[in-house]
């Protein structure tokens, strides 16, 4: 259930959207709403840089409301984009935006998970003869909320253990191997899921919503059967409508509250997590 979006993907019709580099924000860049009003003071104190999860909420409330969402580098930036962000100068200029002399529409994005196949410290999994390390392991490196150094740990501490623990094992010569085969899921219901996963288990959650989200899984999953993407959103959505709080990137809006730490756990045959204290 913990999934970061990135605050400020820019919004200009791209899939994947591209993103504009927090370090915008470090330089000073403002997020501003379509009537030039600097918002995010109104709600945090640190406001361009408080942490990811509340910067993506803000934006997702003042485009909710109808204000829309732009990232001002303007005066922050301004003439040395090219120089200093070239690749975000690049990014905007594909899709008619000048950030030199105009602010950058944005919007969250969903970005990266903090949770995933549960590894022991060498990076092997339950299942014999798999490891994994980085965005799909869940190795306790990462809490709630993503952080860039977190990540960059995750790869060179648990990366270059899992490859050597999966050099310990490998055996020499052929080995017959067995081939699971999951069903595709159409272009056209794989939409389907994405637009139910933005719009029921994106920054802001709720019982209701999530509800909604399994019951439409269950239909494609009747449709479909069990294809990947649906077993993946099943995961995430189940354990959303378990955790009953809000932290980091896991807001529910009808639980804003926090409560004890918990780590939780979840399988497909069970259907829903088993919690264990952190």
């Amino acid at each position: 259930e913990f999934v970061q979006f990135h605050p400020t993907a820019i919004d200009i019709g791209r899939d994947p959207a591209p993103l504009a580099t927090e370090a915008l924000r470090g330089e000073g860049a403002k997020l501003i709403n379509t009537s030039g009003h600097a918002f995010m003071a109104g709600y945090h104190a640190d406001a361009e840089l408080a942490p990811r999860d509340v910067v993506a909420r803000a934006i997702h409330a003042e485009i909710a409301a109808g204000r829309g969402a732009f990232l001002d580098a303007r005066e922050a930036v301004g003439s040395h984009f090219p120089q200093e962000f070239p690749a975000v100068f690049a990014a905007c200029l594909s899709g008619g935006v000048d950030p030199r002399i105009q602010p950058i529409p944005v919007a969250p994005a969903c970005h990266y998970h903090m949770g995933g196949i549960v590894t022991d410290e060498h990076g092997t999994a339950a299942l014999p003869g798999l490891f994994a390390a980085g965005e799909c392991a869940s190795t306790g490196v990462h809490g709630a909320n993503r952080l860039a150094s977190n990540s960059l740990l995750e790869a060179a501490v648990f990366g270059v253990r899992a490859g050597i623990s999966a050099a310990a094992e490998a055996q020499p010569g052929p080995r017959a191997l067995r081939r699971l085969v999951t069903p595709e899921l159409p272009p056209a219901a794989l939409q389907t899921l994405r637009a139910a996963m933005s719009r029921e288990a994106g920054v802001v959650r709720d019982a209701a919503g999530l509800d909604r989200l399994l019951s439409e899984i269950d239909r494609l999953e009747t449709a479909h059967g069990r294809a990947a993407p649906l077993v993946a959103a099943r995961l995430v959505a189940a354990a959303a409508l378990e955790r009953r709080e809000s932290r980091g990137g896991h807001f529910r809006a009808d639980h804003p509250e926090r409560q004890a730490a918990q780590r939780t756990f979840i399988t497909l045959p069970e259907g829903a997590p088993a919690s264990q204290a952190a």
